[in-house]
């Protein structure tokens, strides 16, 4: 793409650009949050506490009291801008600018599944709705009668015959996971799954859920959750099961969409310093939906 300079045409050729070259990484937004937009700095979350069960009706309505909470996500702006000086430009020194932008869109487009991958690493201090750690032994369990469930789960190991017991296991303390009026939070079961690893254990993960026989047996687990191998997970050995469908862990809030803009000519820079700005904008925020929907398996 050939850029030449004028006052109004280079913000359109850089946008266009940037618009290009921003491909969106496989979403891990769409995969595994609650997509929600906003219309305001912060949005509250009071529908995360579950609805009371159906009861026979004897005379009249009971009404059962559910636990007081609630769940505010703030919204953040983020923003990158690069700088070019008006004799690059006006020397058609064009090419290390296309690079930047192309550069610049590339890192915009993985921000979001920065922010994703960032609330499931910090989901063991961070709290949500119940008002503990998203990845905690300690969420309530039946309001009236107390007690605790635990999704931060000891793993076995990270060989392909511990993780196929641990994800067993994961799923099954998943499913078992009970509403705060003592009903199974999953229903009858069912829903859709996905594992989120690193890179380290891709290949034990792949044949765990992928491979149709193992030692000469039937693989029983294959193709029971969708694989999502990240490298920003640091941790070598620690993974995550979360369901994926209908019921989700954690929330993605849209305030504003991502834009590009510019500082080109008329401006204080640019007759001061003759420097030109190219910025991109968003602002949106990564949080926590239901914990009963994840489990972190520690190792």
């Amino acid at each position: 793409m050939s850029l030449v300079y004028s006052s109004t045409s280079l913000e359109k050729g850089l946008k266009s650009l940037f618009m290009e070259s921003f491909t969106v990484e496989d979403s891990l937004a769409m995969k595994l949050a609650y997509m929600q937009g906003s219309e305001s700095d912060k949005e509250k979350y009071e529908w995360l506490g579950q609805s009371p069960q159906m009861s026979e009706l004897k005379g009249t309505r009971h009404v059962t009291p559910l636990s007081d909470t609630g769940y505010e996500l703030t919204n953040t702006t983020y923003t990158a801008t690069i700088e070019v000086k008006r004799t690059d430009l006006d020397d058609n020194q064009t090419g290390s600018i296309k690079m930047r932008i192309q550069q610049m869109a590339a890192t915009a487009s993985a921000h979001v599944n920065k922010l994703i991958i960032n609330a499931l690493i910090d989901g063991t201090s961070d709290a949500c709705y119940d008002g503990t750690a998203f990845f905690g032994n300690s969420h309530p369990a039946r309001a009236d009668e107390g007690g605790t469930q635990d999704n931060l789960l000891a793993g076995s190991g990270t060989t392909a015959a511990a993780i196929a017991t641990d994800f067993a296991a994961s799923k099954a303390a998943l499913l078992n996971f009970t509403s705060e009026s003592g009903e199974p939070f999953h229903g009858d079961g069912g829903g859709t799954y996905a594992v989120v690893c690193p890179p380290a254990l891709e290949k034990n993960f792949r044949e765990v859920l992928g491979a149709s026989i193992i030692s000469n047996t039937s693989n029983m687990q294959a193709g029971m959750a969708d694989l999502i191998v990240n490298p920003r997970l640091s941790d070598a050995d620690d993974w995550y099961l979360l369901r994926n469908d209908s019921l989700r862990g954690l929330i993605f809030q849209e305030r504003d969409s991502l834009e590009f803009s510019s500082l080109e000519t008329n401006t204080e820079s640019a007759f001061h310093r003759e420097i030109f700005s190219y910025g991109v904008r968003a602002r949106y925020a990564a949080g926590y939906g239901f914990w009963q929907c994840a489990v972190k398996q520690v190792n």
